[in-house]
């Protein structure tokens, strides 16, 4: 049987459309997986370090993201990031062969998923309506360990796949990484009346104490364990050259180490006038054999950050210049152990550089201001009673010191590896005294701390970084994709502008309605509210409005899903439809040249 002519065209286009859906299909069934990055950036690419840690898991990992995807939906900022971090989160699974299985749960509020979001620690955010709240956060789970990311914030992007891989690396531990502490502070707190003062260790050892295996050691005739991750160097001060060879050779062995030195070390236990006692490390004889330069002489004042303080209660406060209170500005945002961090504050800091013939590389990780200017340590020390006096005739250097930086590379005849060594130095030791960053108090008997600066954050983010491995230390900063969507941000404008005023009104009716509760509530005797009208009705009027803010949200919204709608239809059937169009015009092309041929005296053509 013979179609006609004119049934022939739509069921070509019929069959085509058949044949290219089939082949869609065999395609994703047969063909082994390919993934393309095609971002600016290789954001969805693990880096070497990333893939190291994913072969070596031992046992199974369970990642679970809460992402509370309706609550997200009037923000399309956020969810344009939090599509991100989900497909980064799938290509953790997609390269584990097997050995990470991911989970994504929406924590609808008040429901069971609600509760075990709370339980994992997974923080709840607020959101400007009232509404939510929001919940975007990880755990990982393996052999019964547990850690977990409480939210993962759009800031911290660029640090995303550290991060990611830091959680699944926590969970593979068995055990607590090993930090050795060096030094002749009385950071462990001083028991015995003769050498000074019986104080308690300083907080940020405490803290770190129940996060690692700590030990000490005695610089004096010391010997570095084997098994040690991190080693804790602290104003190294007259001690034997063998103890300063060993630090050396733990470090040019490619292990990890942080070093904290000082021109004028405020905690060293003293007696009497100090006025012209020596309390500078000893830093050339340890940093010589790397290049790096640290005057032990020179203090570093800065009248940009100098911080406001009172000696006494009796005196207006005044300006320290040698006292540094630096901002997040001041502050390595690329690197992780530096970044979203509030105020880091110094006192008497030195400054690190590096000769010209070494063969490091040095990476900042606090700066002065370019207000800055060095000045002897004893003239620095004779101004103790008026700090401020400083700051007269100040004449700035008009460049930035480096008060602390990550030193990286090779060293001829170390035995590093292919990673080479990796440390980190800071010009001063006092900043982790509890005076400069720490109030502790006592509630039921219990030490309370509360952090008035980010020092200790700083100093734990570095332990963290330190005791990881090679390949989690080797992932850097991956940068972010922060792209606005125009057109959608010019509809919520305008709808933001029709529903503003409604909005408005029933925001203030349920603050009102709040205030009656509260003052219902501050009028009763406990229990007494429980079967009283006034309260029901008052609670009902509440729900009814958060019912109405509610739809008012969603018809805000509309116009943005609509569109959203739009592109996902032109993205899923576009090209089809311009690819059946296409064959389709060939199709009738041909047969007009075909029936063209036909014509007598056109055969030839």
């Amino acid at each position: 049987m013979t179609l006609p002519v004119s049934a022939r065209l739509p069921l070509s286009i019929l069959l085509l459309s058949c044949v290219y859906f089939a082949l869609c299909q065999l395609v994703l069934v047969l063909m082994p997986p390919v993934r393309l990055d095609l971002t600016e950036k290789r954001l969805f690419t693990l880096s070497e370090g990333s893939i190291h840690i994913l072969r070596d898991i031992r046992t199974p990992v369970t990642l679970t993201l809460y992402y509370s995807e309706k609550e997200a939906r009037p923000y399309p900022q956020f969810r344009q990031y939090a599509t991100r971090v989900v497909e980064k989160v799938e290509e953790y699974a997609a390269q584990s062969d097997g050995k990470i299985k991911l989970r994504i749960l929406d924590p609808e509020p008040y429901s069971v998923m609600e509760d075990a979001a709370i339980a994992d620690g997974i923080s709840a955010i607020p959101l400007e309506d009232g509404s939510g709240p929001l919940y975007f956060g990880l755990t990982a789970l393996s052999d019964g360990r547990k850690n977990t990311i409480g939210f993962v914030k759009p800031e911290a992007e660029e640090h995303l796949e550290y991060e990611l891989s830091k959680l699944i690396r926590s969970v593979q531990r068995i055990k607590k990484p090993k930090v050795a502490l060096v030094t002749e502070l009385p950071v462990t707190g001083n028991a015995n009346p003769v050498f000074g003062p019986v104080t308690p260790a300083w907080v940020a050892f405490r803290q770190l104490s129940e996060r690692y295996d700590m030990v000490t050691l005695s610089p004096r005739g010391l010997s570095i364990p084997e098994d040690v991750d991190v080693l804790w160097v602290m104003h190294p001060r007259g001690w034997p050259a063998d103890s300063y060879r060993q630090i050396q050779n733990f470090i040019n062995a490619g292990r990890h180490a942080v070093i904290l030195l000082d021109p004028n070390a405020e905690s060293v236990p003293v007696f009497g006038n100090t006025g012209e006692l020596y309390l500078g490390s000893d830093a050339v004889a340890l940093l010589q054999p790397w290049g790096i330069v640290f005057d032990p002489g020179q203090v570093v004042l800065d009248s940009k950050y100098a911080w406001l303080m009172q000696l006494n209660e009796n005196q207006f406060p005044k300006r320290n210049p040698g006292l540094i209170s630096l901002p997040g500005a001041a502050m390595n945002q690329r690197d992780v152990v530096t970044t979203d961090l509030d105020r880091i504050v110094l006192s008497s800091a030195g400054a690190l550089t590096m000769r010209d013939s070494s063969t490091l590389k040095i990476e900042p990780l606090l700066q002065s201001s370019d207000a800055s200017r060095l000045l002897d340590v004893m003239a620095y020390r004779s101004a103790a009673d008026d700090p401020e006096k400083l700051l007269n005739k100040f004449v700035s250097s008009q460049e930035p010191f480096v008060l602390a930086a990550r030193f990286t590379g090779k060293v001829a005849g170390s035995k590093s590896g292919p990673g080479g060594i990796n440390f980190i130095v800071i010009s001063d030791t006092d900043f982790l005294s509890d005076r400069l960053w720490v109030l502790e108090s006592n509630l039921f008997g219990e030490p309370v701390y509360s952090a008035q600066a980010s020092n200790g954050d700083f100093f734990f983010n570095i332990i963290d970084q330190l005791s990881g491995s090679d390949d989690l230390i080797s992932i850097r900063s991956r940068g972010m994709v922060a792209r606005p969507f125009e057109k959608v941000d010019q509809l919520r404008r305008t709808a933001e502008q029709r529903y503003r005023d409604s909005q408005i009104g029933l925001l203030a009716d349920l603050e009102t309605v709040q205030g009656e509760i509260n003052a219902l509530q501050a009028g009763a005797k406990p229990g007494s509210l429980i079967e009283d009208p006034r309260r029901a009705a008052l609670d009902a009027k509440k729900i009814n409005l958060r019912k109405q803010l509610r739809r008012i949200q969603r018809e805000l919204n509309e116009d943005v899903e609509n569109l959203g709608q739009r592109i996902k239809l032109l993205n899923i059937f576009g090209l089809s439809v311009l690819l059946l169009i296409v064959a389709g015009i060939i199709a009738i092309r041909r047969r007009m040249f075909k029936d063209y041929a036909r014509v007598p005296g056109h055969a030839s053509a």
